[in-house]
């Protein structure tokens, strides 16, 4: 099938309104270990008056984990992320290293940090039975986040969601192909999960994938533009598999715009396609995960591939929508990435530092640490002890950061750019600015870091 790169318009110059910018994150898994991240960085305030518990300043200590992040989700039009965790507030909920759950504080945080929608749909949503299922989506409900994969009945884990953004109808819809071996109930009336099976499980519960396509092509007419969040692949594997790459392909003729896949936690590539009707389509196989704690005594080490700290390795999808004219149909606009690494300070960190953990920029981090390294470097010699020592820990720290940012972006081919970690302009002036001289509106343009 042709996969000719996708065309883009420069990434400071943005496409004739209206436009829309959604902003993708991968896994977020709440592991016992950020779970005690989150602990530990939480602040209270004052105890009421009356009495009780003092209230949390910062959701618990989740608005820290999320914090690096949560300026580029809040500016973009609708952040969205996979959750690949149930949330409830069941204190004798059972957790252990694959059976996960978070709790409420970590929505309201996700809220806060300017995600709009979540896709459920995921191998995950059974850990605390179906009635997390119905509780999970309870506290995205009071939170206001959007979801999709998930429901208290079958019909209502297919329902897609739509949000809309200065007159364009967004649609997103989510599923995922595994459900660690379990099967949807069948009272279609109980708590689902939208699932297509893999053939190993092909006598579960679910949809065949010409019934998902089908499903797809249903939900495209209901809107201006449909996105497919899936939850697929092989775990760790750094190529996506051809049965999916034919499905995701088959979801965009079928009236999708982009397919956003989850379930790897590493990176996949990101492949541009072009549909049987002619349209620009997008497939991001693996985003990997946002926050985890997999690979967390990963060392960088000169002249070695790093291979195994991939599980830190993540990104921001960043992908603009566009009606050229008030009568066109909408259009995928730049599509550009946000190179993400998970900090985490599982090795190394003194004996009562806080353990940390959180997904940064790294465009942003390595403009911090060669700034802070030049103002070290303008002290007159002979440097003190003290000096050195921080100018070697930055010296690690970014040759750690430049070869992160290396390996992340092989997943791209030719034709996608890296975006800026400067804020968009919300401005709709901004909107209008005209591209450079020799530039015209189909010409890729690559950001410097």
């Amino acid at each position: 099938m042709p996969s000719p790169a996708l065309l883009l318009v420069p990434l400071l110059f943005a496409t004739t309104p209206p436009h829309v910018e959604l902003v993708f994150g991968g896994d977020v898994i709440p592991h016992g270990e950020v779970k005690t991240a989150a602990e530990q960085h939480a602040r209270t305030g004052a105890v009421p008056p009356e009495g009780g518990p003092a209230p949390s300043l910062n959701h618990e200590g989740w608005d820290h984990v999320f914090g690096p992040i949560a300026d580029v989700l809040r500016t973009a039009d609708i952040g969205v992320l996979n959750l690949e965790t149930p949330v409830t507030d069941n204190k004798r909920a059972v957790t252990r290293e694959l059976l996960f759950n978070a709790p409420s504080a970590m929505a309201r945080a996700l809220a806060g940090a300017g995600v709009k929608v979540v896709s459920t749909g995921n191998n995950h949503a059974r850990d605390q039975l179906p009635a997390g299922i119905v509780e999970t989506l309870r506290h995205l409900d009071a939170s206001g986040i959007r979801h999709t994969g998930t429901g208290a009945t079958k019909d209502a884990a297919w329902e897609p969601v739509f949000v809309d953004v200065r007159g364009m109808k967004v649609g997103f819809l989510s599923f995922t192909r595994w459900l660690n071996g379990f099967s949807n109930p069948k009272d279609a009336q109980a708590p689902h999960v939208a699932f297509v099976p893999y053939s190993v499980h092909r006598l579960h519960r679910g949809l065949t994938t010409e019934e998902a396509v089908e499903e797809v092509r249903r939900t495209a007419a209901r809107c201006d533009a449909l996105v497919v969040l899936v939850h697929w692949g092989t775990e760790y594997a750094s190529k996506p598999n051809a049965e999916d790459r034919a499905f995701g392909q088959a979801m965009l003729d079928a009236g999708a715009l982009a397919i956003v896949g989850h379930h790897p936690h590493v990176l996949q590539p990101l492949e541009a396609y072009t549909t049987k009707d002619g349209r620009r389509g997008l497939i991001a196989y693996s985003l990997g995960n946002l926050v985890a704690n997999q690979d967390r005594f990963y060392a960088h080490r000169p002249g070695k591939k790093g291979s195994e700290g991939d599980k830190r390795d993540s990104m921001l999808l960043r992908v603009a929508l566009a009606r050229p004219q008030p009568w066109e149909p909408v259009a995928l606009g730049d599509v550009a990435v946000l190179p993400v690494w998970i900090e985490n300070n599982a090795v190394g960190r003194a004996r009562k530092e806080a353990r940390n953990i959180q997904p940064v920029l790294i465009d942003r981090e390595l403009e911090a640490v060669r700034e802070r390294l030049a103002t070290l470097a303008s002290r007159p010699a002979p440097l003190d002890a003290q000096t050195r020592q921080e100018q070697q820990a930055l010296e690690k720290r970014l040759a750690t950061s430049e070869h992160r940012r290396e390996r992340i972006l092989r997943m791209l081919p030719e034709g996608f750019s890296v975006a800026s970690h400067a804020l968009r302009l919300r401005e709709p002036s901004s909107f209008l600015a005209p591209a450079p001289s020799g530039l015209g509106p189909n010409v890729a343009t690559q950001a410097a870091p």
